[in-house]
C-alpha cells in the first residue's frame, strides 16, 4: 500500500517527502520521538489520509467523507480531480462536503469529476452560495 502510493505522487510531492525526510533524520532523537509520538496520537484514518502526499495528507480530515467509500473505478479520478484544486479549494470543497448528507455525497463526487478542471473553481463557489 505505501509504496502504490509512493508510485501515485509527483516527482514534486516525492522530492518534497525526500527533502522532510532529510530533515526528520538530522532532528536529534528526542524530537523524532515527540514528532512520531505525535503522529502516533492522530486517528488511523487521518494517519493513511498522509500516504496521499503532503498536499491531500493535510486536507484529508475535510475531505475523508468525499473519499470514504470510493468506488475503485472513480478513485484515480478523483484524486487527480483533488490534486488539480489549489489548497484554497480544497478547504473549499472540504467545507461542501460537511454541508453534504452522507446519503448526498456520491452525487457530489459525481458533481466534481462531471465538471471540466478549469471551471471546478467557480463550480466550488456556486455550490457553496446555494
Amino acid at each position: 500500500e505505501r509504496y502504490q502510493a509512493w508510485q501515485a505522487l509527483s516527482a514534486d510531492e516525492r522530492a518534497q517527502l525526500q527533502a522532510a525526510a532529510a530533515r526528520y533524520a538530522a532532528l536529534p532523537p528526542e524530537q523524532q520521538r515527540a514528532l512520531r509520538e505525535q503522529f502516533d496520537a492522530l486517528d488511523r484514518s487521518e494517519r493513511r489520509g498522509w500516504l496521499l502526499g503532503p498536499a491531500l495528507g493535510a486536507d484529508y480530515p475535510g475531505l475523508q467523507p468525499l473519499l470514504a467509500q470510493l468506488p475503485q473505478a472513480q478513485h484515480a479520478a478523483l484524486l487527480s480531480a483533488l490534486r488539480a484544486l489549489t489548497p484554497a479549494q480544497r478547504k473549499d470543497l472540504a467545507v461542501l462536503v460537511q454541508r453534504t448528507a452522507p446519503q448526498d455525497r456520491e452525487r457530489l463526487r459525481g458533481d466534481l469529476l462531471a465538471v471540466p478542471a478549469a471551471q471546478r473553481g467557480a463550480w466550488l463557489q456556486e455550490a457553496l452560495t446555494r
